[in-house]
């Protein structure tokens, strides 16, 4: 439930840094999910590894299971691609027009009648385990240099952990590879190139907290020690000497300004979601926006910092005041900062939107429908671009320049839900600007399809996808592509040096149910072609490239899904119009990847994969320089104008006509990076097509009418009594639209209106803590969705005895900080009233007083399988603690567990339970609720056997109140002491439980001591059933030193008789405990698992029970969001990961009820 970042395939998830000219692949074995590219972010993406994982930016607040027991192969990638140029040598002959050496990468030249495609192998030997490679290309054509790191990830616990790594390096672009060492036992986990030089890295070894760094592409390198794991580092856009340096365990977050040689402490707390300032949007290069952990779980807060130090104020102080959003949610891009808030119980998700830095205003969408999640798609240009999920269905939207303002761009879009977000069918088709792809659902007389619509103008047009314009009908016209939700690969391939090029998988009629095809694009979408081998059509899946700016296309069979072996590259030299096929291994690679270096402007792509499982991993390098050896000249080149084919075919497209210059299709001949390249770009006159209907109103033929749900109420909050607005005549100009203006323009001028007074609307209360300590303060944010505030006034009632608090204007209502004196429940409102009307807001607060101290009832022994019962007292410091009222907690463990076996936990403050072997145990016992906790352990002695004798007392026993534990403890301790007293044997040879109140009944067990020289047990019980018998045996509650009449007499005793080998199985008591199954968490995942991790970040209750470190006898307090119960206390340390983050969602094993049955006569301890 967060804001999530283009295409992007997360929970909270992992980083994304968008670095245009780099890029990065991370080649797992056997199977894996890719995240499509995200350039709205500045980290380095890490893609998912696994079939049963999708795993994501954990910017975007996605947090998942994982299962990655298999080999995977996923990327990782910066910007577009992270994709670099190189400058290699060659030893191609000269000839007339020939490519240059750096471009064709060739060996040998032969003849263009016998041309085939160039092959070199190489084994990477010693990575036969290895379950990822991460491939880099050093770069921006000036390296040969390739980089592959490869791992061996062992998941243990949902945690990955690099067992063994290995870096090579290639100095000859790819044709040999050599081990690269950091020394003995060192595990790199991660490499990071810098975006502004690219002979700059970064590698770390997480597990042993180092880091280090080369600025000559590893030719020399520094080692550098830090103080926490360096899970993730976020190098400065601008300046290389500068990165951030992040710890998912212990949420620190670290600045280097000297790239290395000092890491310093920036901001502690700091959720794994942060980033650089954007340059010429941001008042200071050096600004970091970061979420700060809140006070309730999945709750996070805003703050800015300047490094090297967060001790100055704030930057963006105005910012602050947003208060609370959903953690993993904050998405900083350009102008616009987003947060997706939620209200008290999570009932309500909005998205909130800073423009230009300044506050944070509510976005609207038509109808104010319910939104439930956001997908940020496209940002470019002042407006911006969005899914949302409305719970049963997904739309897409366009903004206006504030980005505070949606109107509907299109209904119904292909969607899947996944658990905790969505993901929607969509595809931004690269190097044509605002050209967008979706597949809408629609609804036919089969049911509900799935069809392919296009825009060329970022979503003011859509129209369906044909494939042939001479078919009889729409369903053999339609054309679906396929877009690979899960992001298995490049489904729809473009690049950004190849205008109007695309590649895609896609299917025809109703043939949706076969193997896809393969159809290409020359002209951004408008039209498309089958490709065909021998006049069959090319159907299966496919890896993509595109090669030499467009010039050179590829197909290569996808061995990551399907396991199956790849022998062949289908190629086409001509765009896409005809294509060839040619052998390029006769092992039977299992195809992983397929890539080449940035730019797409050489002629050479590099083949990823192994031949089975178990066999180290393979490069093949395929050069095609050999098929087009002719350089391209002036008259192999095209002027192509790209078109709106949606609107009256028309070139001018949002306000501007570009003229691009690229190869014709025909041309045999190699460009060599000077196609693609844009000739002119001229601006329109605005006409109608430049604008559109504003918010609020909607297109009814070829004008714009206001919606039936528009009224007042979404007017400016900031428009109030004697100011004035601009009221829409229903028409905005699209903010990405270059048109000049023209005599129309004032046809769409708004006119200036005096604000009217509206009745406020839709308040709501945020806290920062449900869950709060009495004494300390709390903070609570007020939002108002609609009306007038400035002259409205607003009455905080806390409901505590305190006065309540009114404030004239919302800016001075927004936030209260109040103090709780007293534990309880307590309900704060919030009325607004003005001369329009009024409405109120209440949020619930559960405050409670920390645990001071605790004391174990538990007798000092007892006999095997004889149930011994425990209690506990919990104590404030100011009063002793009611464990209902209170909702307090109990974790327990007996001591005679199995090694590993999990703790028990229960709502009542008292337990039975059995030892079945004598000996001395230990009993831990830690009581725990929503702020603190306390640890306490008591040893208990089981003996073998023992006399026992139920006491019965005198009627002024009643004056106690035994029921309370701690008398009723004082009253067995009296009983001992003074019976052994008077018999004259040593404490430890009785123990007195009580075992009834309502009569009150006492068992007195009698053990047997070691030493002969001492009374044995027959002695004991007979002298003590003499002297009752006799009337001489009294208890004092108040010691004997106390001369009282209120001495309790003992009026008789019978020995209990107990067939000791076999008890009573029901014996105990009859309580509901709650036991920690691991088993039940497998059967709770499928039962109720989508559920349970939507509502978790809305509802905290749900997070009670999760992981607790503090294991101190002292005050030991927590956060809302930590977690209360440490259910691993004995398993060891665990080695800490990037993927740590995730398991914040699995919480550990879930709790079941488990009713006992007990006998009210059973023999108790």
């Amino acid at each position: 439930m967060a804001v999530y970042n283009k295409q992007s395939n997360i929970i909270y998830n992992m980083f994304v840094l968008a670095f245009c000219c780099i890029t990065m692949l991370i080649v797992s074995v056997d199977s894996a999910i890719f995240s499509i590219k995200n350039k709205h972010s500045q980290r380095p993406k890490l893609y998912s590894v696994g079939l049963d994982v999708t795993y994501d930016s954990f910017l975007n607040g996605k947090k998942i299971d994982q299962d990655l027991q298999s080999e995977s192969l996923g990327v990782v990638g910066a910007g577009d691609r992270f994709r670099s140029s190189n400058n290699l040598k060659s030893n191609v002959n000269s000839m007339t027009q020939t490519a240059p050496d750096w471009y064709h990468r060739s060996k040998r030249n032969p003849t263009l009648s016998h041309a085939e495609i160039i092959k070199e192998r190489v084994v990477l030997n010693g990575t036969e385990k290895s379950t990822q490679a991460f491939i880099h290309w050093v770069g921006k054509g000036t390296s040969e240099r390739i980089f592959v790191l490869t791992c061996k990830i062992d998941y243990k616990n949902r945690i990955s952990l690099v067992e063994h790594s290995q870096l090579w390096r290639s100095d000859d672009y790819g044709s040999s590879f050599k081990v690269m060492s950091f020394g003995p036992d060192r595990r790199i986990s991660y490499m990071y190139p810098f975006p502004t030089d690219s002979s700059k890295l970064i590698f770390t070894d997480v597990m042993a907290k180092k880091i280090y760094t080369t600025d000559d592409e590893l030719n020399t390198n520094k080692s550098y020690t830090v103080d926490v794991e360096p899970d993730i580092i976020v190098p400065h856009p601008v300046d290389p000497s500068k990165f951030l340096l992040y710890s998912l365990t212990q949420k620190k977050l670290y600045v280097s300004i000297n790239f290395g040689v000092n890491v310093t402490l920036l901001a502690e707390d700091v959720m794994p979601n942060f980033f650089w300032a954007e340059t010429g949007y941001d008042k200071i290069a050096d600004i970091v926006h970061m979420e700060i952990k809140g006070g309730m779980p999945a709750q996070s807060l805003y703050k800015s910092c300047v490094v090297p130090s967060c001790s100055s104020s704030e930057v963006y102080a105005e910012l602050s005041e947003v208060g609370p959003f959903i953690t993993g949610s904050l998405t900083v891009q350009r102008e616009f900062i987003f947060v997706q808030k939620s209200n008290w119980n999570g009932s309500e998700n909005y998205l909130a939107v800073s423009y230009q830095r300044q506050k944070f205003k509510r976005a609207y969408f038509p109808g104010d429908v319910k939104t439930n999640d956001f997908i940020l798609l496209n940002l470019d240009a002042g407006q911006v671009f969005l899914a949302v999920n409305h719970g049963d269905f997904v739309n897409l939207y366009l903004s206006d320049v504030t980005g505070q303002y949606f109107t509907l761009s299109l209904e119904n879009v292909s969607h899947t839900i996944r658990l905790n977000w969505f993901e929607v069918d969509f595809y931004e088709v690269e190097g044509m600007k605002w050209t967008f792809l979706v597949n809408k659902q629609i609804s036919t007389k089969s049911g509900m399809k799935s069809k392919t619509y296009i825009s060329y103008d970022k979503g003011g047009n859509w129209a369906p996808l044909v494939v042939n314009q001479t078919c009889k009908s729409a369903e053999e016209c339609g054309l679906q592509l396929q877009f690979m939700q899960a992001g298995f690969l490049n489904s729809i391939y473009s690049e950004s040096n190849a205008v109007g090029v695309i590649i895609a998988h896609g299917f025809t009629g109703n043939s949706s149910l076969q193997l896809p095809s393969v159809f290409t694009s020359t002209d951004g979408g408008a039209n498309w072609i089958q490709a065909t081998i021998d006049k069959k059509p090319l159907n299966g899946i496919f890896r993509f490239n595109l090669m030499d700016q467009g010039g050179i296309l590829t197909a290569i069979s996808d061995g990551l899904l399907s396991g199956s072996n790849s022998t062949t590259v289908y190629y086409s030299l001509d765009q896409g119009y005809t294509w060839q096929s040619e052998q390029f291994d006769k092992e039977n690679l299992i195809v992983k990847g397929v890539l080449t270096e940035p730019g797409i402007t050489t002629m050479v792509e590099s083949v990823f994969g192994h031949e089975m499982k178990e066999k180290p991993w393979t490069l093949i390098k395929l050069n095609f320089s050999q098929l087009l050896p002719k350089k391209c000249e002036d008259k192999d080149y095209i002027d192509w104008i790209p078109k709106d084919y949606n609107s009256v075919n028309t070139s001018c497209l949002l306000g501007s006509v570009v003229h691009y210059r690229r190869r014709n299709s025909s041309a045999l001949c190699y460009s060599g990076g000077t196609s693609g390249t844009t000739k002119e770009n001229k601006s329109c006159v605005c006409t109608q097509e430049d604008y559109e209907c504003d918010f609020g109103f909607e297109k009814v033929g070829d004008t714009c009418n206001k919606s039936k749900w528009w009224n007042d109420y979404y007017l400016p909050s900031e428009c109030e009594v004697n100011d004035t607005y601009h009221e829409t005549n229903g028409y905005r100009k699209i903010p990405t639209d270059s048109c000049v203006e023209s005599g129309i323009s004032s046809k769409y001028e708004r006119k200036v209106k005096p604000c009217p007074v509206i009745a406020p609307l839709r308040l709501s209360i945020i806290s920062e803590a449900v869950n709060v300590q009495a004494g300390m303060e709390v903070t609570f944010h007020l939002e108002q969705a609609g009306g007038s505030t400035r002259e409205t006034n607003y009455t905080w009632n806390f409901n505590d005895s305190s006065p309540s608090k009114e404030d004239i204007g919302f800016n001075n209502a927004s936030m209260k900080k109040h103090i709780f004196h007293k534990s309880g429940h307590y309900m704060v409102s919030v009325t607004a009233v003005n001369v329009k009307g009024n409405t109120t807001a209440v949020a619930h607060v559960h405050v409670q007083e920390p645990i001071a101290n605790a004391y174990i009832v538990a007798p000092w022994a007892c006999v095997v399988k004889m149930q011994v019962t425990f209690s506990i007292v919990v104590a404030s410091h100011a009063r002793l603690v009611d464990s209902n009222s209170d909702h307090m907690h109990y974790i327990w463990r007996f001591g005679d567990e199995p090694i590993n076996s999990l703790p028990t936990l229960t709502w009542n403050s008292t337990l039975s339970h059995a030892y079945n072997t004598s000996g001395l145990y230990k009993l831990t016992l830690e009581a725990v609720n929503a702020i603190s906790s306390l640890y306490k352990e008591v040893v208990i002695q089981i003996f073998d056997k023992a006399k026992i004798l139920i006491l019965k007392f005198s009627e002024n026993v009643s004056m106690y109140n035994l029921s309370q534990p701690l008398i009723g403890q004082l009253f067995t301790q009296r009983i001992r002491q003074q019976l052994a007293e008077d018999v004259g044997v040593n404490m430890n040879r009785l123990e007195a439980v009580l075992v009834s109140v309502d009569p009150v009944l006492v068992h007195l067990y009698i053990f047997q001591s070691n030493e002969d020289s001492e009374f044995n047990m027959t002695q004991i019980k007979t002298f003590v059933l003499d002297k009752i018998s006799q009337g001489v045996l009294g208890v004092n509650i108040l010691g004997r030193t106390y001369d009282t009449d209120n001495i309790i007499q003992i009026v008789s005793a019978t020995e209990l008789t107990t067939d000791e080998d076999n008890p009573s199985p029901n014996s105990g008591m009859n309580l509901k405990a709650l036991f920690i199954a691991a088993p039940i968490l497998v059967l709770a995942v499928i039962v109720s698992g989508v559920s349970f991790m939507y509502c978790r970040k809305k509802m905290s209750s749900l997070r009670q029970y999760n992981l607790l470190n503090n294991h101190d006898d002292t005050d030991a307090m927590l956060d809302d969001d930590e977690a209360p119960l440490d259910l691993n206390a004995d398993f060891g340390i665990r080695e800490s990961s990037r993927d740590d983050h995730l398991l914040e969602s699995s919480g550990g094993s879930h709790l079941v009820m488990v009713t006992g049955n007990s006998s009210d006569h059973s023999v108790n301890c």
